[in-house]
């Protein structure tokens, strides 16, 4: 049985990272007979977990009371780890405790691989004050992602054109793509609903947008947009599901005048059987972003069968099929005729939702987990000896396509 270690700056966290990692290592833990280590800042421990899911404490500072996020430079642990029982380290971010994995498993002689979800040069400027809007103008960020990714033997994105953007940034290979999944509790059949009356949504034609209120989700445009789409289709309504974030106030404030609030809801944060029952519920699911890693809403909503209208961008893009799951919009107002189109032809919309559904069930999490743990023995066994033995990346890079031609849902 194989112990592998997750390092990860962002765990407990509301944010899609976080929760790809929270996922991904309470699903091999569920699903298979390994044990998974993780090691992060600010973990909200579960009242009941799988004894194989063992959680190992950081402390530090909030530093963003809205994102919740929680910075951590633990150097008294950087060079001496005490985990020597680990056979691989999968790192999930790349700063500090990136950088703490690294050399643990230099330390250990272990192989190392690392997913690559959100580009830190996007996001500093949220998370670190003042500096991180400095540092998110310049190249620095970049560079620094490259020089530690260069260090593992494996890099994974969830999307292809993810990795189209890495390699534009001269990232190296090899660099699979595999998605990050979703929890098989999305696929839950929904025999009653009764979301409608709880938040009185009545009998409206519902566009559902999930996400944490933040800037990079631009749920501002959409909101303005909706206006322009509820002329045209007077029942429909506008659905805002999600934690705080920094444009909480503005879109609280957006939504109270007279224009809007007859037909935008924000719910806040909401119980997850009522986010399912959302999802099933909805007419349609939507998200505006430009940098995301995979756009796991998406894949959420589209388990219950509804279809999506998204940003044609970064990581929506492989999400959703133009055409056949919903549609991809290159700006607002293709978001607006795609949405009116699908609110007006029923349908459409239930054809859509039907092939979003059979699409999605290629995105379980126990599955996902599953073909982690066969990358995992490939690691140990036959690509981290080449990388050993100072072999050409060239032998490695093939050695992984080879390899990955094995599995379901995994391309290069």
């Amino acid at each position: 049985m194989l112990d592998i270690g997750f390092f990860t700056s962002m765990y407990s966290q509301l944010n899609g990272t976080a929760i790809a990692c929270r996922n991904l290592a309470e699903a091999i833990a569920k699903y298979t007979d390994h044990t998974v280590h993780v090691y992060a800042p600010g973990i909200q421990k579960p009242k009941n977990g799988p004894k194989n899911l063992c959680l190992h404490n950081f402390f530090g500072a909030k530093i963003s009371p809205k994102t919740g996020f929680v910075l951590s430079l633990p150097l008294h642990k950087y060079f001496f780890c005490q985990h020597d029982y680990l056979d691989i380290a999968h790192i999930h971010t790349h700063a500090s405790f990136g950088s703490m994995a690294i050399n643990w498993a230099k330390y250990i002689g272990i192989p190392m691989c690392g997913t690559h979800n959100s580009p830190l040069s996007y996001y500093t400027s949220q998370y670190i004050p003042i500096v991180g809007k400095l540092l998110s103008r310049m190249d620095w960020v970049w560079r620094y992602e490259r020089h530690v990714l260069d260090k593992y033997d494996l890099v994974s994105v969830p999307t292809m054109s993810k990795k189209d953007l890495l390699r534009k940034q001269r990232f190296k290979e090899p660099i699979i793509c595999l998605s990050n999944g979703i929890s098989d509790l999305y696929y839950t059949d929904i025999k009653e609903n009764g979301i409608r009356d709880k938040y009185d949504l009545d009998s409206n034609k519902i566009m559902l947008y999930a996400s944490r209120l933040s800037p990079e989700k631009h749920q501002l445009n959409i909101i303005k947009t909706f206006k322009k789409i509820h002329k045209e289709v007077p029942d429909s309504h506008l659905v805002l599901v999600g934690s705080d974030g920094p444009s909480t106030s503005h879109i609280l404030k957006l939504i109270k005048k007279k224009q809007y609030r007859d037909y935008v809801s924000y719910l806040g944060r909401v119980p997850f059987t009522d986010l399912l029952k959302l999802y099933n519920t909805a007419d349609l699911s939507c998200l505006w972003s430009w940098i995301e890693a995979e756009g796991l809403v998406l894949l959420e909503s589209m388990a219950q069968g509804t279809p999506c209208v998204g940003a044609n961008s970064c990581g929506i893009s492989d999400v959703i099929k133009h055409g056949k799951t919903g549609y991809l919009a290159n700006n607002l107002d293709e978001f607006k005729e795609n949405t009116v189109r699908l609110f007006k032809d029923d349908d459409l919309r239930m054809e859509m939702g039907n092939n979003a559904q059979k699409m999605a069930e290629n995105y379980r999490i126990s599955n996902i987990a599953k073909i982690w743990i066969k990358i995992y023995k490939f690691l140990i066994n036959e690509l981290y000896p080449l990388r050993y033995y100072k072999k050409e990346r060239k032998e490695r890079v093939n050695l992984v396509k080879e390899f990955i031609q094995k599995l379901p849902i995994v391309s290069f």
